[in-house]
């Protein structure tokens, strides 16, 4: 994608990608800049990491089962214990992640969870698995693998 900025008068800025242009004011163009920051600056983000794992499970739930089983098969099975594990008194996202395992796949899991996870979940090891999984979920939402339904009621 062909990103291009400049100012059009002053306190006025036009971007344009590929053949898109929006135009920003000064101040828009300072929210827009720090919301950008926010992102990509390690730590930067508003969001506690515990905050953006409830997120992400809140909105998982509501994934096509197409993009589950992508995410099943390209994922750490050991970041997939931990999503399980972090939503063990979730029946809704239980259901969606083991609904679309083989059998075979459904009984590893469960006796890996109980094998591994006997007692509380490390926050260490959930933040680090989370967020693997949270990049490769976006990843798979861009090529449109992964596409989030009923978003009313996420």
């Amino acid at each position: 994608m062909k990103i291009n900025a400049r100012k059009v008068a002053p306190d006025v800025y036009a971007i344009t990608f590929d053949d898109t242009e929006v135009v920003f004011e000064g101040g828009d163009i300072k929210t827009l800049l720090l919301e950008v920051m926010k992102l990509l600056a390690p730590g930067g983000s508003t969001k506690k990491a515990s905050e953006q794992n409830k997120e992400f499970l809140r909105h998982i739930k509501n994934a096509n089962d197409v993009g589950i089983q992508k995410l099943l098969l390209l994922a750490k099975h050991e970041d997939l214990l931990v999503l399980l594990k972090k939503a063990e008194d979730d029946q809704l996202v239980q259901d969606k992640f083991y609904n679309n395992m083989s059998e075979t796949n459904r009984k590893m899991f469960v006796e890996d969870l109980n094998y591994q996870f006997q007692g509380d979940l490390p926050s260490g090891r959930e933040n680090d698995s989370f967020k693997r999984l949270i990049a490769m979920a976006k990843e798979l939402e861009a090529d449109g693998s992964l596409v989030y339904e009923n978003v009313a009621s996420r």
